[in-house]
């Protein structure tokens, strides 16, 4: 699987700073945060992925940036999306997983999308999408205290549903299905 990548710029981090602060004043941060976990990284991944829409052609499609807790982050053509970003030190490999948090199960989406943010050097990798249902249907659940692997322990309130990244179609195969 080859992935694509964006560098990022220092103007798209101070947005995705400015949206998380602002989503955080609205429905305040239900989760339970170290310094390290640079939570705004889902808002770059949001604000990427819509100039990667734009890129390649598509209008008509929403980003849901307002009242946005409980619903999707983009809707394209009726079929509701879910964006995904994590961060990581290193350029995403072939055994790497992706997670949605267990709390987002039920969220009403059709599609997941994810990301990987190599934060150190400030790299967005597109690693690809999948229907909601598929991904479930192939991920397994961790709960508080299960060992992801040797350095990811679940903390409380954190639980997740984890699958490999290969499971994912590329993100150019992914946008066309849904076009």
């Amino acid at each position: 699987m080859s992935f694509i990548y964006v560098d990022v710029t220092p103007e798209q981090i101070a947005k995705a700073i400015k949206i998380r602060k602002s989503r955080d004043e609205q429905y305040g941060n239900i989760y339970h945060e170290v310094d390290s976990d640079l939570r705004w990284v889902g808002d770059l991944g949001e604000i990427c992925f819509n100039k990667w829409l734009k890129g390649k052609g598509l209008t008509g499609f929403e980003w849901h940036l307002d009242n946005a807790a409980g619903k999707p982050d983009f809707t394209i053509n009726g079929v509701k999306i879910d964006v995904k970003t994590v961060k990581r030190k290193v350029p995403p490999r072939m055994n790497y997983t992706a997670q949605i948090t267990a709390r987002h199960k039920d969220t009403p989406v059709d599609e997941l999308f994810f990301f990987s943010y190599e934060f150190q050097i400030k790299r967005l990798w597109f690693l690809g999408g999948i229907k909601k249902k598929d991904f479930l249907k192939k991920a397994d659940y961790f709960k508080a205290g299960d060992r992801v692997h040797s350095n990811y322990v679940i903390r409380e309130g954190h639980e997740i549903y984890n699958a490999p990244i290969e499971i994912l179609l590329k993100p150019d195969d992914w946008i066309n299905d849904i076009k």
